[in-house]
């Protein structure tokens, strides 16, 4: 609709309503009317009563917590009870931190800060709420990147009047904030000047908390400076804290294991290598003390790679199988596929392949579990996002029914205002309407991304299983030397494609990466079938353009299997990239038998996959499409005279932009 439509509809409305204004209310206008008086009619202690009960199933029951919620939220905005309605957001706010969507959290935390930091005398009536917001606000927007507002929000929290327990907290948190925008000095002096107070007489595990977030600080920064004995000292520190403290879980542990990770990760970067197999022993000893075993699996398998990088193979056998083992113990499908992975690997480095294959395929098992997990976490996501957009349209509509009915209380004193009063509760409805719009934008926005990720999850376990069938080829063939070149090959492929599966974009030049071990793959197993060509662009900068992982590789995966491999002679298949018109043109042309061929050639199950695999990069590149507005487009057309097969993949090169 036109925005001239729009203006004479509004026009028409308000004329219809000025009409209409002395006849009798619709069923509508009562029905309006009756949702607001029904939360008008509550007690005024009933929304605090349901937030309460919200705080305390949020952890274990978080649907039941946006239930209850959303009543409190209402009845908040229908009497007017500014303070309970900041409650809600807050509590909103508090849930989306839970499940790390930061920018709900942030919009939710605004919303409370802005109605709280305009409350009569917040300092006497609702400063803690006041505080919890701001500290809320600058963490959101710390996950989400905006490092300045966050700095800012920190500081304006650091200028209140503060407990010493709470200005240790947010002095902590600006010393995070300093880090990770790469401000090690600033990071560090933060850090130092927080001075505990003297250690309680009995146990406390918030000053123990405390204790060990200033160590890790201090362990990063000094990791980050070279300074090795400093941060070794801080990290035994914090460890001995968790070992006699009530804080050996919750906030104190994930930041211990953080620290640890980031200290260890940077000391690998500086080839300190014994450095960070100490500090990975270390771990492990405390996290087997603890029983937390999920930890101990990944220190092992971290700990394993930089033993093979000092040449000590067998040691670091040794600790891929201790932590396969755990993994299976506690049937933690994220670790064994970590474990198995690298365990295989290091197998197909010593000519064992058996053991390498025997170890892909425990991976792929468990691969196929995460996944399901991963499902699983999604549908519970979803749902608690649904319930969000609810409350946000629930919410709108009782601000534009409190609007409409405050006005018509007014326009009965004041009836020849009757248009200009009309026109207010129209604008009011129009910003309703953009806000709801909004709403539902983000809701289907977050619904498209889980669905690109599962399209894309989709595509491994079908790569994998058709990279193992050419080994057991090699193998059935007693091509051994050949079995274990190809293992070689397909664990550098593994590595690569799974470090990218859950990122929407990468750059050009990992994507050409793993295309040309693709490429190397499948020519060791047609090699008398085919040969091939990769040409790109000169001009083409790799780095800056960035392309969804796994889109051309399945159209390089149908010209050999289902074109090459049934020519009689060698073939030819040819990948060229280039620029054209602002746009990276992926070219693939094969001399294969055709597409009409080759679909008289397919069996049934292989028709079906093949329509199931060409509907996934359909349903991509159509959410790429919507979600991020660009414009991808693939064409496939027949080669000269029916023989092969051209497919032109059509690439937006502004995809830096994405995030």
């Amino acid at each position: 609709m036109s925005f001239k439509s729009v203006i004479a509809a509004l026009v028409l409305v308000m004329i219809a309503s000025s009409v209409a204004f002395a006849q009798p209310p619709s069923k509508s206008d009562s029905k309006k009317k009756s949702k607001l008086s029904e939360y008008r009619s509550r007690s005024s202690n009933s929304a605090g009563d349901l937030l309460n009960e919200a705080e305390k199933v949020a952890d274990d029951d978080p649907a039941a917590a946006l239930d209850n919620v959303q009543d409190a939220l209402a009845e908040s905005i229908a009497q007017g009870n500014e303070f309970n309605e900041a409650r809600s957001y807050l509590l909103l706010g508090d849930i989306n931190a839970k499940i790390s969507e930061w920018k709900l959290a942030a919009q939710n935390y605004e919303k409370a800060y802005n109605i709280l930091k305009n409350y009569k005398n917040p300092k006497a009536n609702g400063l803690e709420e006041f505080k919890r917001a701001l500290n809320g606000l600058a963490k959101s927007l710390l996950e989400v990147g905006n490092y300045q507002a966050s700095l800012s929000n920190y500081k304006e929290l650091l200028d209140m009047r503060l407990g010493s327990r709470e200005r240790q907290e947010a002095q902590l948190a600006l010393s995070e904030v300093q880090y990770r925008m790469g401000n090690y000095d600033e990071s560090l002096k933060l850090a130092q000047n927080i001075s505990p107070s003297a250690a309680p007489k009995a146990a406390d595990a918030d000053y123990d908390r405390v204790v060990v977030q200033q160590q890790n600080m201090l362990a990063k920064n000094y990791a980050r400076k070279n300074d090795q004995p400093n941060t070794t000292r801080a990290l035994d520190s914090s460890l001995n804290t968790l070992r006699n403290s009530a804080a050996a879980s919750g906030a104190g542990y994930a930041s211990t294991e953080q620290a640890k990770e980031e200290v260890a990760n940077t000391l690998r970067d500086q080839g300190r290598l014994d450095d960070e197999i100490n500090v990975r022993n270390q771990a492990i000893e405390f996290n087997l003390d603890n029983k937390n075993l999920a930890a101990v699996s990944k220190d092992k398998v971290e700990l394993s790679k930089s033993l093979e990088a000092k040449g000590e193979t067998s040691k670091a056998l040794k600790e891929l199988i201790e932590a396969a083992a755990i993994a299976d113990t506690i049937n933690n499908p994220k670790e064994q596929a970590n474990a198995y992975l690298s365990l295989a690997g290091l197998y197909e480095k010593n000519g064992q392949s058996n053991n390498a294959l025997g170890a892909y395929r425990k991976y792929s098992q468990a691969v196929k579990k995460s996944e399901v997990e991963a499902n699983r976490q999604m549908e519970q996501r979803q749902v608690l996002l649904k319930k969000q957009n609810d409350i946000e349209e629930l919410s709108a509509e009782l601000y534009v029914d409190r609007s409409e009915d405050n006005t018509q209380q007014a326009l009965i004193a004041r009836q020849r205002a009757i248009i200009i009063s009309l026109g207010a509760i129209l604008l009011l409805i129009g910003v309703a309407s953009v806000f709801v719009y909004r709403s539902s934008q983000m809701s289907k926005r977050a619904n498209q991304l889980l669905a690109l990720k599962s399209l894309r999850s989709q595509m491994n376990p079908h790569f994998i299983f058709n990279a193992l069938n050419s080994v057991n080829h090699f193998i059935a063939q007693q091509d051994e030397r050949t079995a274990n070149r190809f293992l070689s090959e397909f664990s550098q492929l593994m590595r690569l494609v799974l470090e990218n599966s859950q990122e929407d974009f990468i750059t050009l030049q990992k994507e050409q990466e793993i295309l040309g071990l693709y490429m190397k793959l499948e020519h060791y197993r047609f090699r008398d079938k085919f040969n091939y060509e990769i040409e790109i662009d000169e001009s083409i900068n790799s780095e800056s353009i960035l392309v969804p992982p796994m889109l051309i590789q399945p159209y390089l995966e149908n010209a050999v299997w289902h074109g090459l491999r049934y020519r009689d002679t060698v073939g030819f298949l040819k990948l060229m990239m280039m620029k054209s018109n602002g746009s990276l043109v992926v070219t693939i042309t094969d001399n294969g038998i055709g597409r009409k061929k080759s679909a008289e050639l397919k069996t049934e199950n292989q028709k079906k996959h093949k329509s199931t695999g060409l509907k996934n990069i359909k349903e991509r590149l159509e959410i790429l499409n919507h979600v991020y507005r660009t414009h991808y487009e693939v064409n496939v057309t027949d080669g000269p005279g029916g023989e092969g097969t051209v497919v032109e993949i059509k690439i937006p090169t502004h995809e830096g932009n994405h995030h």
